[in-house]
């Protein structure tokens, strides 16, 4: 491999690191559409026992349904809930016919205050116990009136970015039906616009959300529709419009059983003074992050800087999966398993470099030591984390919830820390002695001092 190919390589994975971390921890409108990306590191589900908070239990109600159907009903409730209110911090769980809702005192404190903005007295948890949904009609004074659109018909709300309005800014919220519901919606539209012909009086829909009539203003009817949009004069109305609906929208009934209070896992006082569990978590990870580089750096210097990289990359992959798998929950005990999985990779890299420099003091050169440095640790390092790969499964099958958390957690960063020990930081190392291959102070290795018997 030519120096030239070697630096090539290490400049790509430098360039895609920082690709990544742009991912995993920045947000960004994404060009041309109105959706917003928040990173990575903001999708994770966090569990209510990070700093304190919210608790609700919700039990079905299963008149008219068999037990599969009340089963089936409920998992795509949880599912719904979890898509669209999980990055407001809202974890949601089935527990046999019950539904279990978690958040952090700090993310209901931000959704009280967005209600509050509104005028709204209402609490978010109300919506999802609601003992009426949504209705869609043509009367103002009933909203139970005959060929409503009701809830089962409303599949979500999304929200879009401002428009220019006549009167200003105004933010649209879209209200996306089922099939069925736009046939209903379609219906509904037609009939108005053939009443509003013969009469001098403009008729209009209207929403209702839980039995409370939102706006008597008309929206702008066309035919055929498949979608509805109201238009809010602020972002804030907008999301909690969003919220309502998103909350309301369910095909089955939830009577609330259960309401209280959290105690926290982690200190009370270090969460009020960093404001966030997130924020709090990021700092503590930063303090972590650099205490880990200085070491790094200052004792094995080049190899020690392309561990640095390596455990950005480490960050990057952890974190997207720890997004994307469902079952993830990141709680105390998921947090610890964080922890635990992170100082194995930082022990893993200190015991293959100290293994380079043992190497190197034999008398090997510097490239040879490398590699025998890898290669000594491979299958050692297999051996640990295979164990414990057995371990955190039967820690998941055995386990309670809180455990499963700490071993879905520890299973993932596994498979991640040996990619990055022996494919990433190996590739890098082998690649930077190709550049460098007999400069050993930049490595920090030394060989013995051999003294002649006198």
């Amino acid at each position: 491999m030519s120096k030239t190919r070697s630096k090539i390589k290490l400049c790509i994975v430098a360039f895609l690191t920082i690709i990544g971390l742009l991912l995993t921890f920045t947000s960004f409108v994404i060009p041309n559409t109105n959706t917003t990306f928040n990173g990575f590191f903001n999708a994770i589900n966090f569990g209510y026992d990070i700093n304190g908070g919210r608790l609700a239990i919700y039990e079905v109600d299963s008149t008219g349904l068999t037990d599969d159907e009340v089963i089936q009903k409920l998992n795509q409730t949880v599912s719904h809930y979890n898509k669209y209110f999980s990055n407001d911090g809202f974890v949601f769980s089935r527990h046999g016919n019950t539904l279990r809702v978690e958040v952090s005192k700090f993310d209901d404190s931000d959704m009280s205050n967005l209600f509050a903005l509104t005028g709204s007295t209402n609490d978010i948890f109300d919506f999802f116990g609601a003992s009426q949904g949504i209705s869609i009609n043509t009367s103002s004074s009933d909203s139970n009136a005959e060929g409503s659109i009701t809830s089962e018909y409303v599949v979500s709300c999304t929200l879009g970015g401002s428009l220019v309005g006549q009167d200003g800014d105004v933010y649209p919220v879209t209200i996306n039906l089922t099939s069925e519901g736009q046939k209903l919606l379609k219906e509904m539209t037609e009939n108005l616009l053939s009443s509003s012909s013969t009469s001098s009086s403009t008729s209009n829909l209207y929403l209702y959300l839980n039995g409370q009539n939102y706006n008597s203003s008309g929206f702008e009817i066309s035919s055929p529709i498949s979608t509805l949009t109201l238009y809010a004069t602020s972002s804030t109305g907008a999301k909690a419009l969003a919220c309502q609906v998103n909350a309301l929208a369910k095909s089955i009934n939830l009577n609330q059983v259960f309401e209280g209070s959290i105690t926290s896992g982690l200190n009370t006082s270090a969460g009020v003074l960093f404001g966030n569990a997130k924020t709090m978590l990021s700092i503590i990870m930063g303090i972590l992050l650099v205490a880990t580089f200085v070491f790094l750096l200052v004792r094995y210097r080049m190899l020690g800087l392309l561990a640095c990289m390596s455990i950005l990359v480490f960050i990057c992959v952890y974190t997207f999966l720890l997004q994307s798998i469902p079952l993830v929950l990141l709680d105390v005990n998921g947090l610890i398993g964080v922890l635990m999985v992170y100082a194995l990779l930082v022990c893993g890299m200190i015991g293959i470099f100290e293994k380079i420099r043992a190497e190197y003091r034999s008398g090997k050169k510097i490239p040879n030591s490398v590699m025998t440095g890898f290669r000594k640790n491979l299958l050692t390092i297999l051996e640990k984390y295979v164990f414990l790969l057995i371990l955190s499964a039967v820690l998941f099958i055995l386990g309670g919830a809180s455990v499963k958390s700490f071993a879905i957690c520890l299973f993932v960063g596994l498979f991640v820390n040996y990619f990055v020990l022996f494919v990433v930081l190996r590739g890098t190392s082998y690649s930077y002695t190709v550049v460098n291959s007999i400069k050993k102070s930049l490595y920090n290795l030394k060989r013995e001092v051999v003294t002649s018997a006198k």
